[in-house]
């Protein structure tokens, strides 16, 4: 499964937050992007952010982040993120262009699926720009214009009996274009490490033949946290869902991932066109850098919402250490996790998985 845009952009925001009213000044810096998860195994590479001279206080730093990683499946991609704060922060405009050259493997869309899957590679090129508004301290309104060019190379002999066959939307790759809309209300009290407050998000994705998108389709996505402080500790939780129309691509439907909504899991064995999750943390203290986790993550996909049954829901149990870069608590993580009973796994990222 691709990877989703890194959190180390985060360090920038918490150390922005941490320092006096004077106007800072123009910095780089560079950081290892390694990782683990089952998806990808061991993830390996550079990240590089460009900070630009505070124009006012307040207000923070216009950036530019740039990755390079591959990992030890073979799996490659290079990506930029301009972020500019510009009408005094009110608005915040911020992109995305970059690619990917990303071997994976294909179960069926279900939520049971056999134990080996049919091998493929999407080779893709993504690009988007973003404006949100800050209308009041907590919302947040936000549009995108979105792009992206897939080509799938399906590496299986294709006389033989596949997965991956015609029937599968997308099967070959395609050109998808289309606009996004985003709402968010957060009073947390720190981005990084919650101790209180509640995030709720909201995001659609709409892809249209008339924008040029080979395809007509629709991705949504809702999520509702909760962060409640037990005196140094933290109890956190999440239920996230999501949502996706009829000729979605298989590249794009819901499914957990291995790093963040269902840990130490393999993401990749479980998609459809609807995915329902919820997350519980327990988040221990042990000193300025240190802190542990005890977590469970569940997760269940079907063909719709109404068909979601009780009884079949993934899950992860398990615990983790958190190590601190800033004093805020932007954190490099391990996570060792149970996924259903069977597998033992573990999963090495930065940033909270919620």
């Amino acid at each position: 499964m691709k990877l989703k845009r890194l959190a180390l952009g985060l360090l920038l925001a918490s150390a922005i937050d941490s320092f006096a009213e004077d106007l800072k000044p123009a910095a780089w810096i560079a950081l290892p992007a390694v990782g683990s998860s089952p998806e990808t195994g061991f993830q390996y590479g550079a990240y590089v952010m460009r900070i630009f001279p505070q124009k006012e206080p307040q207000i923070r730093q216009n950036r530019l982040e740039i990755l390079i990683q591959g990992t030890t499946q073979g799996q490659y991609q290079a990506y930029l993120w301009p972020n500019v704060y510009v009408a005094h922060g009110r608005w915040n405009i911020s992109g995305k262009l970059g690619g990917q050259y990303w071997p994976s493997d294909y179960y069926g869309q279900a939520n049971r699926t056999p134990d080996e899957g049919d091998s493929y590679v999407d080779s893709a090129v993504e690009s988007s720009i973003s404006a949100t508004r800050k209308l009041t301290d907590t919302l947040y309104l936000g549009a995108s214009l979105l792009s992206e060019w897939h080509s799938i190379e399906n590496r299986l002999d294709l006389t033989e009996p596949q997965l991956l066959d015609a029937k599968v939307t997308g099967q070959s790759g395609g050109r998808y274009i289309g606009l996004g809309l985003s709402a968010q209300i957060d009073t947390r009290d720190n981005a990084d490490w919650s101790r209180s407050g509640h995030l709720l998000a909201s995001r659609l994705e709409l892809y249209s033949e008339s924008m040029g998108s080979d395809l007509d389709f629709y991705l949504t996505e809702l999520s509702a946290a909760r962060f409640i402080a037990i005196g140094p500790d933290v109890l956190a939780m999440r239920v996230h869902s999501q949502l996706a129309s009829a000729y979605t691509p298989f590249t794009h439907l819901p499914r957990p991932t291995g790093d963040g909504t269902l840990r130490a899991a393999n993401g990749n064995r479980w998609i459809d066109f609807s995915a329902l999750g919820g997350q519980l943390e327990y988040r221990k203290t042990l000193g300025q850098k240190w802190a542990a986790v005890a977590f469970f993550d569940t997760t269940q996909v079907a063909p719709s919402l109404t068909e979601l049954q009780l009884t079949q829901f993934h899950y992860s149990i398990g615990s983790g250490v958190r190590f601190a870069t800033t004093p805020d608590r932007f954190n490099i993580r391990l996570d060792l996790g149970w996924v259903d009973g069977q597998d033992l796994n573990f999963a090495i990222s930065v940033g909270e998985a919620f």
